[in-house]
Protein backbone atom coordinates (compact mmCIF):
# COMPACT_ATOMS: atom_id res chain seq x y z
CA UNK A 1 0.00 0.00 0.00
CA UNK A 2 0.95 3.56 -0.46
CA UNK A 3 2.96 5.84 2.21
CA UNK A 4 2.58 9.54 3.37
CA UNK A 5 3.77 10.53 -0.65
CA UNK A 6 1.20 8.49 -1.78
CA UNK A 7 4.36 6.41 -4.06
CA UNK A 8 5.16 3.38 -2.25
CA UNK A 9 3.46 -0.02 -1.16
CA UNK A 10 3.58 -1.74 2.18
CA UNK A 11 3.08 -5.60 1.05
CA UNK A 12 4.91 -7.45 3.72
CA UNK A 13 3.05 -10.35 4.03
CA UNK A 14 3.41 -11.05 0.47
CA UNK A 15 6.91 -10.48 0.33
CA UNK A 16 7.25 -12.82 3.35
CA UNK A 17 4.72 -15.28 1.49
CA UNK A 18 6.82 -15.64 -1.64
CA UNK A 19 10.11 -15.48 0.45
CA UNK A 20 8.50 -18.72 2.47
CA UNK A 21 6.71 -20.37 -0.44
CA UNK A 22 10.46 -20.58 -2.45
CA UNK A 23 12.34 -22.00 1.01
CA UNK A 24 14.37 -18.66 0.97
CA UNK A 25 16.18 -17.39 3.78
CA UNK A 26 15.88 -13.83 4.39
CA UNK A 27 19.47 -13.52 4.63
CA UNK A 28 19.51 -14.72 0.73
CA UNK A 29 16.70 -12.93 -0.57
CA UNK A 30 18.53 -9.86 0.71
CA UNK A 31 21.78 -10.36 -1.00
CA UNK A 32 19.95 -11.49 -4.49
CA UNK A 33 17.88 -8.00 -3.89
CA UNK A 34 21.56 -6.44 -3.08
CA UNK A 35 19.51 -5.05 0.24
CA UNK A 36 20.69 -5.82 3.94
CA UNK A 37 18.90 -8.37 5.58
CA UNK A 38 17.62 -6.15 8.07
CA UNK A 39 15.96 -3.94 5.65
CA UNK A 40 14.16 -6.97 4.54
CA UNK A 41 12.63 -8.02 7.82
CA UNK A 42 11.46 -4.66 8.49
CA UNK A 43 9.81 -4.47 4.59
CA UNK A 44 8.41 -7.98 5.95
CA UNK A 45 7.04 -6.40 8.98
CA UNK A 46 6.02 -3.13 7.61
CA UNK A 47 7.81 -1.09 9.01
CA UNK A 48 9.32 0.02 5.66
CA UNK A 49 7.67 0.24 2.31
CA UNK A 50 8.70 -1.38 -1.27
CA UNK A 51 9.70 1.27 -3.24
CA UNK A 52 9.16 0.75 -7.29
CA UNK A 53 12.88 -0.38 -7.96
CA UNK A 54 12.43 -3.14 -5.28
CA UNK A 55 8.66 -3.88 -6.63
CA UNK A 56 10.05 -4.65 -10.18
CA UNK A 57 13.20 -6.54 -8.92
CA UNK A 58 10.85 -8.81 -6.86
CA UNK A 59 8.37 -9.37 -9.78
CA UNK A 60 11.54 -10.21 -11.74
CA UNK A 61 12.82 -13.12 -9.40
CA UNK A 62 9.84 -14.68 -8.59
CA UNK A 63 8.18 -14.18 -11.55
CA UNK A 64 5.09 -12.18 -10.65
CA UNK A 65 2.79 -9.32 -11.85
CA UNK A 66 2.95 -6.14 -9.38
CA UNK A 67 -0.97 -6.51 -8.93
CA UNK A 68 0.10 -9.57 -7.09
CA UNK A 69 1.73 -7.21 -4.36
CA UNK A 70 -2.01 -5.34 -4.11
CA UNK A 71 -5.33 -6.26 -3.57
CA UNK A 72 -6.43 -4.16 -6.43
CA UNK A 73 -10.13 -4.02 -4.48
CA UNK A 74 -8.24 -2.70 -1.36
CA UNK A 75 -6.33 -0.20 -3.20
CA UNK A 76 -9.21 1.26 -5.19
CA UNK A 77 -10.85 1.55 -1.90
CA UNK A 78 -7.80 3.25 -0.42
CA UNK A 79 -8.04 5.53 -3.29
CA UNK A 80 -11.64 6.39 -2.62
CA UNK A 81 -11.22 7.05 1.01
CA UNK A 82 -8.53 9.50 0.85
CA UNK A 83 -10.30 11.29 -1.78
CA UNK A 84 -13.73 11.00 0.39
CA UNK A 85 -11.60 12.11 3.48
CA UNK A 86 -9.94 14.90 1.83
CA UNK A 87 -13.04 16.64 0.90
CA UNK A 88 -13.24 20.49 2.61
CA UNK A 89 -16.73 19.28 4.61
CA UNK A 90 -14.26 17.35 6.66
CA UNK A 91 -11.74 20.45 7.59
CA UNK A 92 -8.90 18.35 7.63
CA UNK A 93 -7.68 15.20 6.18
CA UNK A 94 -7.31 12.06 7.65
CA UNK A 95 -3.48 10.95 8.75
CA UNK A 96 -1.88 8.03 5.62
CA UNK A 97 -1.53 5.32 8.27
CA UNK A 98 -5.52 6.10 9.61
CA UNK A 99 -6.85 5.37 6.20
CA UNK A 100 -4.74 2.16 5.86
CA UNK A 101 -5.75 1.32 9.42
CA UNK A 102 -9.55 1.62 8.33
CA UNK A 103 -9.26 -0.31 5.53
CA UNK A 104 -7.18 -3.48 7.05
CA UNK A 105 -9.63 -3.30 10.07
CA UNK A 106 -13.00 -2.30 9.21
CA UNK A 107 -13.55 -2.38 5.22
CA UNK A 108 -17.50 -3.19 5.24
CA UNK A 109 -17.55 0.26 7.30
CA UNK A 110 -15.31 1.79 4.96
CA UNK A 111 -17.55 0.71 2.59
CA UNK A 112 -20.97 2.12 4.01
CA UNK A 113 -18.88 5.37 4.43
CA UNK A 114 -18.17 5.40 0.80
CA UNK A 115 -21.99 5.05 0.01
CA UNK A 116 -23.26 7.47 2.40
CA UNK A 117 -20.48 10.18 0.84
CA UNK A 118 -21.60 9.50 -2.70
CA UNK A 119 -24.67 10.07 -1.14
CA UNK A 120 -24.24 13.11 0.41
CA UNK A 121 -21.87 14.11 -2.56
CA UNK A 122 -24.78 13.63 -4.86
CA UNK A 123 -27.50 15.77 -3.25
CA UNK A 124 -24.73 18.81 -2.90
CA UNK A 125 -24.68 18.36 -6.71
CA UNK A 126 -28.26 18.32 -7.12
CA UNK A 127 -28.45 21.49 -5.03
CA UNK A 128 -31.17 19.62 -2.62
CA UNK A 129 -29.39 20.21 0.45
CA UNK A 130 -31.14 23.83 0.59
CA UNK A 131 -34.27 22.87 0.28
CA UNK A 132 -36.16 22.21 3.41
CA UNK A 133 -37.29 18.70 4.37
CA UNK A 134 -40.53 18.38 5.27
CA UNK A 135 -40.75 14.76 4.16
CA UNK A 136 -41.41 11.82 6.84
CA UNK A 137 -38.76 9.20 7.48
CA UNK A 138 -39.31 6.93 5.06
CA UNK A 139 -40.05 9.17 2.29
CA UNK A 140 -36.79 10.46 3.36
CA UNK A 141 -34.89 7.51 2.83
CA UNK A 142 -36.39 6.23 0.00
CA UNK A 143 -35.29 9.72 -1.88
CA UNK A 144 -31.60 9.24 -0.19
CA UNK A 145 -31.33 5.59 -1.85
CA UNK A 146 -32.28 7.01 -4.98
CA UNK A 147 -29.65 9.87 -4.80
CA UNK A 148 -26.69 7.64 -5.19
CA UNK A 149 -26.63 7.41 -9.34
CA UNK A 150 -27.93 4.23 -10.39
CA UNK A 151 -25.48 4.05 -12.97
CA UNK A 152 -22.59 4.63 -10.65
CA UNK A 153 -24.22 1.38 -8.88
CA UNK A 154 -24.41 -0.62 -11.50
CA UNK A 155 -20.89 0.69 -12.41
CA UNK A 156 -19.34 -0.25 -8.93
CA UNK A 157 -21.27 -4.20 -9.51
CA UNK A 158 -19.66 -4.20 -12.82
CA UNK A 159 -16.13 -3.80 -11.25
CA UNK A 160 -16.93 -5.91 -8.30
CA UNK A 161 -17.20 -8.56 -10.92
CA UNK A 162 -14.21 -7.28 -12.96
CA UNK A 163 -16.20 -6.68 -15.81
CA UNK A 164 -16.81 -10.07 -16.44
CA UNK A 165 -19.50 -12.46 -16.38
CA UNK A 166 -19.36 -16.18 -17.09
CA UNK A 167 -22.91 -17.65 -17.37
CA UNK A 168 -23.58 -14.68 -20.33
CA UNK A 169 -20.26 -15.19 -21.57
CA UNK A 170 -20.17 -18.95 -22.71
CA UNK A 171 -23.26 -19.01 -23.81
CA UNK A 172 -22.50 -15.99 -26.17
CA UNK A 173 -19.72 -18.31 -27.38
CA UNK A 174 -21.58 -21.31 -27.40
CA UNK A 175 -24.21 -19.85 -29.53
CA UNK A 176 -21.75 -18.05 -31.79
CA UNK A 177 -20.44 -21.77 -32.49
CA UNK A 178 -23.98 -23.59 -32.83
CA UNK A 179 -25.23 -20.94 -35.50
CA UNK A 180 -22.30 -21.33 -37.32
CA UNK A 181 -21.96 -17.41 -37.49
CA UNK A 182 -18.33 -17.89 -38.77
CA UNK A 183 -19.67 -19.70 -41.60
CA UNK A 184 -20.86 -16.03 -43.64
CA UNK A 185 -19.74 -12.56 -42.26
CA UNK A 186 -20.87 -12.10 -38.82
CA UNK A 187 -23.75 -9.29 -39.75
CA UNK A 188 -25.29 -12.00 -42.55
CA UNK A 189 -24.80 -14.59 -39.93
CA UNK A 190 -26.76 -12.72 -37.29
CA UNK A 191 -29.42 -11.88 -39.36
CA UNK A 192 -30.03 -15.50 -40.96
CA UNK A 193 -30.28 -16.47 -37.14
CA UNK A 194 -33.00 -13.77 -36.21
CA UNK A 195 -35.04 -14.44 -39.40
CA UNK A 196 -34.90 -18.91 -38.66
CA UNK A 197 -35.28 -18.65 -34.86
CA UNK A 198 -37.64 -16.00 -34.35
CA UNK A 199 -38.99 -15.29 -37.98
CA UNK A 200 -37.35 -11.58 -37.17
CA UNK A 201 -36.75 -9.58 -40.72
CA UNK A 202 -34.41 -6.94 -40.83
CA UNK A 203 -35.38 -3.63 -42.91
CA UNK A 204 -33.17 -1.53 -44.09
CA UNK A 205 -35.64 1.48 -45.04
CA UNK A 206 -36.10 4.77 -43.68
CA UNK A 207 -37.93 5.10 -40.19
CA UNK A 208 -39.53 8.00 -38.95
CA UNK A 209 -37.43 10.77 -37.21
CA UNK A 210 -38.70 10.65 -34.11
CA UNK A 211 -37.84 7.03 -33.61
CA UNK A 212 -34.40 7.45 -35.52
CA UNK A 213 -33.53 10.01 -32.67
CA UNK A 214 -34.06 7.74 -30.27
CA UNK A 215 -32.07 4.51 -31.14
CA UNK A 216 -30.64 3.39 -34.34
CA UNK A 217 -32.34 0.54 -34.16
CA UNK A 218 -36.62 0.22 -33.85
CA UNK A 219 -37.55 -3.89 -33.13
CA UNK A 220 -41.53 -3.87 -34.02
CA UNK A 221 -42.76 -7.26 -32.09
CA UNK A 222 -45.92 -7.38 -33.83
CA UNK A 223 -45.00 -6.89 -37.34
CA UNK A 224 -41.39 -8.78 -36.24
CA UNK A 225 -39.43 -6.55 -37.99
CA UNK A 226 -36.05 -4.80 -36.90
CA UNK A 227 -34.91 -1.49 -38.99
CA UNK A 228 -32.57 0.49 -38.62
CA UNK A 229 -31.78 3.88 -39.38
CA UNK A 230 -30.15 4.84 -42.98
CA UNK A 231 -26.39 5.66 -43.03
CA UNK A 232 -25.63 2.97 -39.50
CA UNK A 233 -21.99 1.81 -39.93
CA UNK A 234 -21.62 -1.85 -40.08
CA UNK A 235 -20.25 -2.40 -36.35
CA UNK A 236 -23.37 -0.51 -34.83
CA UNK A 237 -25.83 -2.87 -37.39
CA UNK A 238 -23.94 -5.79 -36.23
CA UNK A 239 -24.32 -4.66 -32.51
CA UNK A 240 -27.99 -4.17 -32.75
CA UNK A 241 -29.10 -7.42 -34.31
CA UNK A 242 -26.35 -9.08 -31.45
CA UNK A 243 -28.56 -7.35 -28.72
CA UNK A 244 -31.87 -8.09 -30.16
CA UNK A 245 -30.79 -11.57 -30.31
CA UNK A 246 -29.85 -11.20 -26.44
CA UNK A 247 -33.35 -9.88 -25.56
CA UNK A 248 -35.57 -12.11 -27.67
CA UNK A 249 -33.99 -15.38 -26.64
CA UNK A 250 -31.74 -15.16 -23.76
CA UNK A 251 -33.72 -12.83 -21.30
CA UNK A 252 -34.03 -14.93 -18.47
CA UNK A 253 -30.25 -15.01 -18.43
CA UNK A 254 -29.83 -11.48 -17.97
CA UNK A 255 -32.50 -11.25 -15.47
CA UNK A 256 -30.49 -13.62 -13.10
CA UNK A 257 -27.10 -12.20 -14.28
CA UNK A 258 -28.88 -8.85 -13.05
CA UNK A 259 -30.26 -10.16 -9.66
CA UNK A 260 -27.43 -8.97 -7.06
CA UNK A 261 -27.89 -7.54 -3.77
CA UNK A 262 -26.00 -4.38 -4.81
CA UNK A 263 -29.02 -3.48 -7.61
CA UNK A 264 -31.63 -2.93 -4.95
CA UNK A 265 -34.31 -1.17 -7.22
CA UNK A 266 -35.99 -1.63 -10.61
CA UNK A 267 -33.68 1.59 -11.98
CA UNK A 268 -30.51 0.04 -11.13
CA UNK A 269 -31.88 -3.36 -12.23
CA UNK A 270 -32.92 -1.78 -15.62
CA UNK A 271 -29.98 -0.26 -16.59
CA UNK A 272 -27.92 -3.48 -15.53
CA UNK A 273 -30.06 -5.53 -17.71
CA UNK A 274 -29.22 -3.55 -20.88
CA UNK A 275 -25.93 -3.60 -19.62
CA UNK A 276 -25.96 -7.77 -19.52
CA UNK A 277 -27.50 -7.79 -23.18
CA UNK A 278 -24.23 -5.41 -24.38
CA UNK A 279 -22.01 -7.48 -22.87
CA UNK A 280 -23.79 -10.83 -24.36
CA UNK A 281 -23.99 -9.03 -27.49
CA UNK A 282 -20.07 -8.26 -27.40
CA UNK A 283 -19.79 -12.32 -26.40
CA UNK A 284 -21.50 -12.99 -29.62
CA UNK A 285 -19.03 -10.74 -32.36
CA UNK A 286 -16.27 -11.28 -30.15
CA UNK A 287 -16.83 -14.84 -28.51
CA UNK A 288 -14.07 -15.35 -26.01
CA UNK A 289 -11.47 -18.12 -27.10
CA UNK A 290 -11.45 -16.99 -30.52
CA UNK A 291 -11.09 -13.74 -29.96
CA UNK A 292 -8.66 -14.01 -27.20
CA UNK A 293 -6.14 -16.24 -29.26
CA UNK A 294 -6.24 -13.88 -32.14
CA UNK A 295 -5.50 -10.96 -29.53
CA UNK A 296 -2.56 -12.61 -28.03
CA UNK A 297 -1.16 -13.64 -31.31
CA UNK A 298 -1.42 -10.21 -32.75
CA UNK A 299 -0.29 -8.69 -29.38
CA UNK A 300 -3.71 -6.89 -28.86
CA UNK A 301 -3.41 -4.63 -32.06
CA UNK A 302 -6.50 -3.38 -31.67
CA UNK A 303 -7.48 -2.06 -35.38
CA UNK A 304 -6.53 -6.09 -36.45
CA UNK A 305 -8.68 -7.02 -33.98
CA UNK A 306 -11.56 -4.25 -35.74
CA UNK A 307 -10.86 -5.71 -39.08
CA UNK A 308 -10.93 -9.42 -37.99
CA UNK A 309 -14.10 -9.52 -36.50
CA UNK A 310 -16.16 -6.51 -37.81
CA UNK A 311 -16.37 -4.22 -35.00
CA UNK A 312 -15.86 -1.10 -33.91
CA UNK A 313 -12.68 0.73 -32.33
CA UNK A 314 -14.79 0.75 -28.76
CA UNK A 315 -16.56 -2.36 -29.19
CA UNK A 316 -12.70 -3.93 -29.63
CA UNK A 317 -11.44 -1.89 -26.85
CA UNK A 318 -14.57 -2.73 -24.15
CA UNK A 319 -14.30 -6.84 -25.18
CA UNK A 320 -10.32 -6.32 -24.42
CA UNK A 321 -11.45 -5.29 -20.58
CA UNK A 322 -13.65 -8.54 -20.27
CA UNK A 323 -10.88 -11.13 -20.79
CA UNK A 324 -10.87 -12.33 -17.30
CA UNK A 325 -12.35 -15.91 -17.58
CA UNK A 326 -10.45 -17.54 -14.76
CA UNK A 327 -7.84 -19.90 -15.90
CA UNK A 328 -7.85 -18.19 -19.59
CA UNK A 329 -7.22 -14.97 -18.32
CA UNK A 330 -6.22 -12.29 -20.76
CA UNK A 331 -4.32 -8.93 -20.33
CA UNK A 332 -5.47 -6.90 -17.31
CA UNK A 333 -6.65 -4.38 -19.03
CA UNK A 334 -8.58 -0.77 -18.43
CA UNK A 335 -11.33 0.84 -20.24
CA UNK A 336 -12.68 4.62 -20.06
CA UNK A 337 -15.05 6.32 -22.30
CA UNK A 338 -14.76 10.38 -21.67
CA UNK A 339 -16.38 12.88 -23.82
CA UNK A 340 -14.36 16.32 -24.63
CA UNK A 341 -15.00 17.71 -21.23
CA UNK A 342 -13.15 15.31 -19.16
CA UNK A 343 -17.02 13.78 -17.87
CA UNK A 344 -16.37 9.65 -17.62
CA UNK A 345 -19.29 7.93 -19.62
CA UNK A 346 -17.94 4.40 -18.69
CA UNK A 347 -14.94 3.02 -16.87
CA UNK A 348 -13.72 -0.31 -16.24
CA UNK A 349 -10.58 -1.40 -14.97
CA UNK A 350 -9.51 -5.58 -14.44
CA UNK A 351 -5.94 -4.27 -12.72
CA UNK A 352 -5.35 -1.26 -10.34
CA UNK A 353 -5.43 1.72 -12.56
CA UNK A 354 -8.12 4.15 -10.96
CA UNK A 355 -9.62 7.29 -11.49
CA UNK A 356 -11.98 9.87 -9.03
CA UNK A 357 -15.08 9.22 -8.52
CA UNK A 358 -15.94 12.94 -8.74
CA UNK A 359 -14.50 15.85 -11.01
CA UNK A 360 -12.90 15.68 -14.59
CA UNK A 361 -10.10 13.47 -15.75
CA UNK A 362 -6.58 14.51 -15.08
CA UNK A 363 -5.70 17.26 -17.98
CA UNK A 364 -2.33 15.44 -18.48
CA UNK A 365 -3.31 12.35 -19.89
CA UNK A 366 -3.41 11.35 -23.27
CA UNK A 367 -7.25 11.11 -23.65
CA UNK A 368 -7.35 14.84 -24.04
CA UNK A 369 -5.00 15.02 -26.98
CA UNK A 370 -6.81 12.30 -28.56
CA UNK A 371 -9.74 14.72 -29.09
CA UNK A 372 -7.54 17.07 -31.45
CA UNK A 373 -5.89 14.25 -33.72
CA UNK A 374 -9.29 12.22 -34.30
CA UNK A 375 -8.71 8.75 -35.75
CA UNK A 376 -4.96 8.89 -34.76
CA UNK A 377 -3.78 6.72 -31.71
CA UNK A 378 -2.05 8.91 -29.29
CA UNK A 379 -0.07 6.12 -27.03
CA UNK A 380 1.41 7.61 -24.18
CA UNK A 381 3.47 5.41 -20.66
CA UNK A 382 1.31 7.12 -17.59
CA UNK A 383 3.05 7.12 -14.13
CA UNK A 384 0.14 7.41 -11.40
CA UNK A 385 0.51 9.17 -8.20
CA UNK A 386 1.73 5.46 -6.65
CA UNK A 387 4.25 5.04 -8.99
CA UNK A 388 2.97 2.65 -11.27
CA UNK A 389 3.42 2.59 -15.09
CA UNK A 390 1.03 1.82 -17.64
CA UNK A 391 0.71 1.92 -21.45
CA UNK A 392 -2.12 4.18 -22.18
CA UNK A 393 -3.99 3.60 -25.81
CA UNK A 394 -6.37 6.76 -26.94
CA UNK A 395 -7.93 7.49 -29.77
CA UNK A 396 -11.39 10.15 -30.35
CA UNK A 397 -14.28 8.43 -32.32
CA UNK A 398 -15.90 11.22 -34.35
CA UNK A 399 -19.49 9.49 -35.65
CA UNK A 400 -19.98 10.33 -39.40
CA UNK A 401 -22.56 13.17 -39.66
CA UNK A 402 -25.79 12.19 -41.59
CA UNK A 403 -26.30 15.55 -42.63
CA UNK A 404 -24.69 19.52 -42.67
CA UNK A 405 -26.67 19.84 -39.42
CA UNK A 406 -26.00 17.21 -37.42
CA UNK A 407 -23.33 17.59 -34.47
CA UNK A 408 -22.44 14.31 -33.56
CA UNK A 409 -21.01 14.19 -29.81
CA UNK A 410 -16.99 13.67 -29.59
CA UNK A 411 -15.99 10.86 -26.96
CA UNK A 412 -12.25 9.22 -26.24
CA UNK A 413 -11.71 5.71 -25.40
CA UNK A 414 -8.69 4.74 -23.31
CA UNK A 415 -7.35 1.27 -23.19
CA UNK A 416 -4.40 0.51 -20.81
CA UNK A 417 -2.60 -2.03 -18.80
CA UNK A 418 0.33 -1.90 -16.73
CA UNK A 419 3.75 -2.12 -18.16
CA UNK A 420 4.50 -5.43 -16.68
CA UNK A 421 2.58 -6.64 -19.92
CA UNK A 422 4.74 -4.48 -22.44
CA UNK A 423 5.90 -7.49 -24.14
CA UNK A 424 2.39 -8.69 -24.57
CA UNK A 425 0.86 -5.56 -26.56
CA UNK A 426 2.20 -3.85 -29.71
CA UNK A 427 2.09 -0.40 -28.82
CA UNK A 428 4.92 -0.87 -26.69
CA UNK A 429 7.32 -1.07 -29.66
CA UNK A 430 6.70 2.54 -30.07
CA UNK A 431 8.03 3.56 -26.51
CA UNK A 432 11.14 3.82 -24.42
CA UNK A 433 10.47 1.94 -20.97
CA UNK A 434 13.76 2.56 -19.92
CA UNK A 435 14.04 6.38 -19.64
CA UNK A 436 11.85 8.07 -17.19
CA UNK A 437 12.04 11.26 -19.04
CA UNK A 438 9.73 9.94 -21.28
CA UNK A 439 6.76 9.07 -18.27
CA UNK A 440 3.89 10.89 -18.18
CA UNK A 441 2.80 12.11 -14.08
CA UNK A 442 -0.78 11.76 -14.46
CA UNK A 443 -3.31 11.79 -11.46
CA UNK A 444 -6.51 10.75 -10.51
CA UNK A 445 -8.28 14.26 -10.96
CA UNK A 446 -6.86 17.65 -9.49
CA UNK A 447 -9.76 17.41 -6.32
CA UNK A 448 -7.56 14.50 -5.04
CA UNK A 449 -4.51 14.34 -6.86
CA UNK A 450 -1.28 14.51 -4.69
CA UNK A 451 0.67 16.37 -7.10
CA UNK A 452 1.04 19.43 -5.41
CA UNK A 453 3.63 20.77 -7.69
CA UNK A 454 1.82 20.23 -10.59
CA UNK A 455 1.48 23.13 -13.55
CA UNK A 456 -0.83 21.85 -14.80
CA UNK A 457 -3.35 21.92 -11.67
CA UNK A 458 -6.78 23.91 -12.50
CA UNK A 459 -8.13 23.35 -8.66
CA UNK A 460 -6.38 22.71 -5.53
CA UNK A 461 -6.59 19.00 -3.78
CA UNK A 462 -9.40 18.93 -1.34
CA UNK A 463 -8.78 20.47 1.83
CA UNK A 464 -5.93 22.83 0.33
CA UNK A 465 -5.70 26.34 -0.43
CA UNK A 466 -4.57 27.02 -4.27
CA UNK A 467 -1.11 28.85 -5.05
CA UNK A 468 -1.41 30.23 -8.08
CA UNK A 469 1.48 29.85 -10.33
CA UNK A 470 3.85 33.18 -10.60
CA UNK A 471 3.00 33.82 -14.36
CA UNK A 472 -0.50 33.12 -13.95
Amino acid sequence: MSDSSGRKMFCGNRVRALRTANAISQRMMAQRLAISASYLNQIENNAKPVPSRLLMALCDMFSVAPSYFGDDGEIRMLRLLREASSDPMFRSSLPEREIHGAIRDNPAFVKMFLELYRSVRTMHEQGTESQPDKRTEAERASAWSKLSSAYEIVGDWVQAERNYFDTLDRTAEQLYETARLDTDTIGTGLERHLRDRFGVTVSTTTIEPVIANSSPCHFDSTEKTARFVPGLSGPTRTFCMARLIAHLGYSTLIDEAARHPLLSDENTRSIARAAMANYFAGGLMMPYELFAAKAKAFKHDIDYLQTTFSASYEQVCQRLSSLQRPGAEGVPFYFIKADVAGNVLKSYSANRFSRARFGALCPRWNVFESFSAAGKLIIQISQDTEGGLFISVARAVLPHPQSFFDRQPKRAIVLGCSVAHADEVVYSSMLNLHDPRTFISIGPGCRSCVRADCEHRAMPQSGFFFQPAANA
